[in-house]
């Protein structure tokens, strides 16, 4: 059964089922931080263990003394997927660690008898939170879901040609567990508008509404061994920040767009529930044996469910590159390698798989 053919639907706080283990924290520097240094600490050797002993899951080597003691500024080892970046130090206030799932882990759809740990650091504020092109990202406390999943994964995906995939197929969980979440509690659009394709996404790692910036992914990875890492990925969604408090024009917040959301605490507990339900079914086959190809480009596959979801195909933009020019054409489809196909103005076509993408206002056609 396809994996999107599935709804989320509730459970205790905080416990979806595939949950492993999980730290609430007050405030953070950064959850991706936390949770890369946690992994560094962990002495289990297999990454599958890593995970699902993170925080108090089984018999946990990262402990509440551990996680306190990550402040100590200790640089870890995360990479960027697939290039590597400089840590900050981790200051941490924990109010609750090491819930477990007391259901055990819920199975992904047709996974068969196989079980993928998933363990999440989330906290109320940060303060050194970060994105992509290490930029900042803005939030205050208790107005943003800031939280940082890690799974277990075959190194190959991640650092090879596929290892794009990995934000795009994140941000698809996201989106899809927040749609379930805001129809679970019955939130209506405050313009009274059709809810279809109000939530996008943009390529490659941005959830969009209305066509603004919702939402970011960061995705990252810990080396555990020559053939197994830790998967990061961290999710930043703008809930209850008021307009003011935007960084930018193109961005905006969830209360901006839907009535009758419920409290903070209820959203962030469900949103985190949801999105680990989905992140779970979405992210497992690609650790399966001789599914990725599948799982990516078959008929229902990763690839042309992000493809229908897309903010930026079809439109005009700019493409700001990490070394070059700018330049600006159409985005035209997105490739088996995660890069973005643009048509330029003067006719060729260019794949970019590294770059800042923003997408420009239609300009009507003379005489039109």
């Amino acid at each position: 059964m396809p994996h999107q053919n599935i709804k989320w639907q509730p459970s205790a706080s905080l416990d979806s089922g595939v949950l492993s283990s999980i730290v609430v924290l007050d405030t953070v520097d950064s959850t991706n931080t936390l949770v890369a240094h946690a992994l560094e600490a962990s002495t289990y050797s297999d990454a599958r263990d890593r995970v699902e002993r993170l925080f108090g899951g089984g018999e946990s080597t990262t402990s509440t003394e551990t996680v306190k003691g990550l402040a100590s500024g200790t640089r870890g080892k995360a990479e960027d997927t697939p290039r590597k970046n400089a840590r900050q130090g981790v200051s941490t206030t924990t109010r609750y660690e090491g819930r477990v799932a007391s259901r055990g882990i819920r199975r992904w759809p047709g996974a068969g008898k196989s079980t993928m740990p998933l363990s999440v650091a989330v906290a109320d504020a940060q303060s050194r939170c970060r994105g992509r092109l290490a930029r900042t990202w803005v939030n205050q406390a208790r107005c943003s879901l800031l939280a940082t999943w890690a799974l277990p994964l075959p190194t190959g995906p991640l650092t090879g040609p596929f290892g794009g995939w990995m934000p795009m197929v994140a941000g698809l969980a996201a989106l899809e567990g927040l749609q379930d979440v805001l129809e679970y509690h019955g939130c209506l659009l405050a313009d009274g508008g059709d809810p279809e394709r109000v939530l996008t996404l943009k390529w490659p790692n941005d959830l969009f509404c209305r066509g603004a910036k919702l939402g970011g992914i960061l995705c990252e990875l810990v080396r555990v061994d020559q053939d197994w890492s830790a998967l990061v990925v961290g999710i930043g969604i703008n809930l209850f920040l008021p307009r003011q408090a935007l960084p930018i024009a193109e961005s905006t917040s969830l209360q901006l767009h839907y009535q009758e959301l419920p409290d903070y605490q209820t959203l962030r507990d469900d949103l985190v529930d949801a999105i680990s339900w989905h992140l779970s079914g979405e992210m497992a086959p690609l650790g399966l044996d001789g599914s990725l190809e599948r799982t990516l480009n078959g008929p229902q596959g990763l690839r042309s469910r992000i493809a229908a979801l897309s903010w930026t195909l079809g439109k005009r933009v700019r493409v700001v590159p990490v070394a070059g020019e700018p330049v600006e054409g159409r985005a035209l489809e997105i490739n088996p390698d995660a890069s973005l196909r643009v048509q330029l103005t003067d006719g060729d076509q260019v794949d970019v798989s590294t770059a800042d993408v923003g997408v420009l206002p239609e300009v009507a056609a003379v005489g039109a």
